[in-house]
């Protein structure tokens, strides 16, 4: 049974000779720079669907964004940053879901202390899923930058409400939703969900890769 979670191409794309080869060419191209991921960290097999369908809608926006150049570039980058910043709360909202509730299979490579304190905590927001990750020294340790980058994400993530109610700097998001912020954001994706992968994987073949479409910034 083929895993579940990837889009198929429509078969009716591959009639057309000019459509099959430009769909090649894209092929190629991504196979070139991407990441995979096994899943198998996540509890929801139902959340783990979505993040790959929402990773196929950023497949399709890289390839896009591949072949745009200056204004266009700039302006694919905010549907590109929020998806990522989506797909990284779901990965943290996941795995605490997974400490509070699976209690009889356990969640290993966790200290008694740390599953104590999320089990006990109220845990349920973007901000605090980092602040707990941080505690708990789960992407490295406590003074490490990446989780101010992931918070700087969060903030970013929160400009899909176009009114900008904290006023987070810069104002004007042209200037927020760089080429740079994107790289950033491929950054915190990409640790943290290799990071959940390596040290909290369950035995369960349930849910698709995760495919990130660019060349590894980690090993």
């Amino acid at each position: 049974m083929p895993r579940r979670g990837r889009e198929q191409a429509p078969q009716s794309a591959f009639r057309d000779p000019m459509c099959y080869l430009l769909m090649s060419l894209v092929v190629v191209k991504k196979a070139a720079g991407m990441v995979t991921i096994q899943s198998k960290f996540i509890g929801d097999f139902k959340l783990g669907d979505n993040v790959c369908y929402n990773l196929d809608v950023v497949g399709v926006l890289y390839r896009r964004f591949n072949l745009a150049e200056g204004a266009e570039r700039r302006l694919l980058c905010k549907p590109i940053i929020v998806l990522l910043a989506s797909v990284v709360e779901a990965a943290l909202y996941d795995f605490h879901k997974r400490v509070k509730l699976f209690t009889v299979e356990g969640v290993k490579n966790l200290t008694t202390e740390t599953i104590n304190y999320i089990r006990g905590a109220k845990i349920d927001d973007f901000a605090k899923y980092i602040d707990s990750a941080k505690r708990q020294k789960l992407f490295g340790s406590a003074d490490d930058e990446f989780y101010e980058k992931m918070h700087d994400l969060r903030k970013l993530r929160n400009r899909i409400h176009i009114q900008n109610e904290k006023n987070a700097a810069p104002r004007d998001e042209r200037n927020a939703f760089t080429p740079e912020a994107k790289r950033r954001a491929e950054q915190v994706v990409e640790k943290t969900l290799k990071t959940l992968s390596a040290k909290f994987s369950r035995d369960h073949d349930q849910v698709g890769d995760f495919i990130l479409p660019w060349t590894a910034h980690f090993d």
